[in-house]
């Protein structure tokens, strides 16, 4: 038996954030579980930007499945770093499953996906975001997708653990910045801190949320600050990659 990690990361263009997030998941794996680990993106067009700008050769996942195969190895656990099962995580399956015949296969699950996901999340962060005389606003990437869900149900989690300055928005899907806005506005506070809720600080981080996001609040009459820190960057989002591995390892 030869067993491997393969990591399936949407991606980042942004080397310096990719160091801090991405491969900081990797290397936690590679530690706890003293395996072979190996990346794989699900964004083309970053695998393109990488190889065309700067040379770099990343894996899509089923590239990457089929050198595992072609090296020998029997036991692959896929660990998908996306915040949900969205529409990356359904993309990744589908490369899977082609190769289920081949090798087998186990895959841990995204960062929120169960119940006990939302409560270690606002644990995480009850300890981060103390000052009650500022909102804290985090910025996550949403979509169409039904599981666009969990960014309410995450805000839902935080308002239930008292943390009512806490407001979880997205940039393309819901709640939305207008909709986070008119929440924001009904309070007294006028600090406000944005966070990217989302593994990598890319181009929605350094764009939409410390550019756009930023100049709205001000607009309002917020004093804004902005948090440019991955959720990879985290000691315990990391270790929750772990445990949601080592909740699979012995399958």
């Amino acid at each position: 038996m030869k067993t491997a990690i393969l990591v399936i990361s949407f991606g980042t263009s942004h080397r310096d954030t990719l160091e801090k997030t991405i491969a900081a998941v990797e290397k936690k794996l590679k530690y706890e579980f003293k395996t072979d680990v190996f990346r794989a993106f699900t964004s083309g067009m970053i695998i393109k930007k990488l190889r065309e700008r700067d040379g770099i050769e990343i894996d899509t996942v089923d590239e990457a499945l089929e050198k595992l195969y072609k090296s020998g190895y029997t036991d692959i656990f896929c660990v998908p770093t996306h915040i949900m099962c969205g529409i990356e995580y359904d993309k990744a399956c589908r490369m899977i499953e082609k190769f289920n015949n081949k090798m087998k296969i186990r895959i841990s699950r995204p960062l929120v996906t169960e119940t006990v996901d939302y409560y270690n999340i606002v644990d995480i962060f009850k300890h981060r975001l103390t000052d009650k005389n500022r909102l804290y606003v985090f910025m996550g990437h949403g979509s169409d997708h039904f599981a666009n869900a969990a960014y309410s149900a995450l805000d839902y989690h935080f308002k239930n653990a008292d943390m009512n300055n806490v407001f979880v928005g997205t940039v393309e899907g819901f709640p939305d910045l207008e909709t986070v806005m008119s929440h924001a506005t009904k309070t007294d506070i006028k600090n406000v801190t944005l966070l990217p809720f989302m593994l990598v600080c890319g181009d929605h981080a350094k764009n939409d949320m410390a550019v756009e996001w930023k100049e709205e609040f001000e607009n309002n009459g917020f004093n804004v600050e902005c948090d440019l820190t991955g959720l990879g960057e985290i000691k315990e989002i990391q270790d929750m990659y772990a445990e949601h591995l080592r909740n699979v390892w012995g399958q």
